[in-house]
């Protein structure tokens, strides 16, 4: 029996120099199961990818907006600080057109102007990304699910190098 094909969705953003940070436009609504009869409008919002992040984030700024209720608690650990926070659950769409449902996101403060979503690999670890900072410039993509075939710049590298005698 012929398996089925696996469909991948995926984005590619190009920068025009080498950036700090990556930044993407995202959406965030109220999953459909909690909105019942309420507003289950999206929201844009801007995002940064966070791969020293374990779980994603919003501002509270995103809270008001969608009126969220808290789901629960999670501690939240800083470089110098431990906080317990509330948690949430909503659903996140990427730039890709892939919507992540029920994702559970704790409430806190970003630091960077304009941000109020912070995606952590909660989400990143569901697909694969690549990063590359070639002449002057960074391109990022994300591809969800994950290939089967991972992308590795070890064996790349091997491949383009001269062969020692």
């Amino acid at each position: 029996m012929k398996k089925p094909h696996v469909f991948h969705f995926a984005f590619k953003i190009e920068y025009s120099m080498v950036v700090r940070e990556l930044i993407t436009d995202a959406k965030i609504k109220l999953p459909t199961a909690l909105a019942g009869r309420a507003n289950r409008a999206w929201i844009d919002v801007m995002s940064i990818w966070d791969t020293g992040a374990t779980n994603s984030v919003i501002t509270r700024s995103v809270v008001e907006k969608l009126k969220l209720v808290p789901t629960g608690k999670a501690t939240v650990l800083g470089v110098n600080s431990r906080e317990i926070r509330d948690t949430y659950m909503v659903d996140i769409g990427l730039p890709n057109h892939v919507i992540m449902p029920d994702v559970i996101v704790t409430e806190c403060n970003i630091n960077s102007p304009n941000i109020d979503l912070l995606i952590g690999m909660n989400i990143i670890r569901r697909g694969d990304l690549a990063i590359s900072n070639g002449p002057g410039h960074t391109i990022f993509s994300f591809a969800i699910p994950p290939f089967k075939k991972p992308v590795d710049l070890y064996e790349k590298s091997i491949a383009v190098n001269p062969k020692r005698l």
